[in-house]
């Protein structure tokens, strides 16, 4: 009966210091200012915007590359 009183306190203490760690990194972690958040959020969006236009053009040429060598779906 004490090693599984013992268990169950050694399990509470050591999710209880997992939680304090999570906390005191928390603290720690410098959040972005406002203009950084724009900043970084408008770069996100850029950099998806060109992925998909070369994602898509891409796909537009290898589709028009097969339909004049007689390939696929026409």
């Amino acid at each position: 009966m004490s090693n599984l009183l013992s268990s169950v306190q050694n399990g509470t203490n050591s999710m209880l210091g997992y939680f304090r760690g999570v906390v005191e990194e928390v603290r720690k972690v410098r959040w972005p200012t406002r203009k950084e958040l724009t900043t970084y959020t408008i770069t996100v969006v850029v950099v998806c915007v060109v992925l998909f236009l070369l994602t898509y053009g891409f796909d537009w040429l290898v589709t028009r590359a097969f339909e004049l060598l007689g390939i696929g779906n026409s």
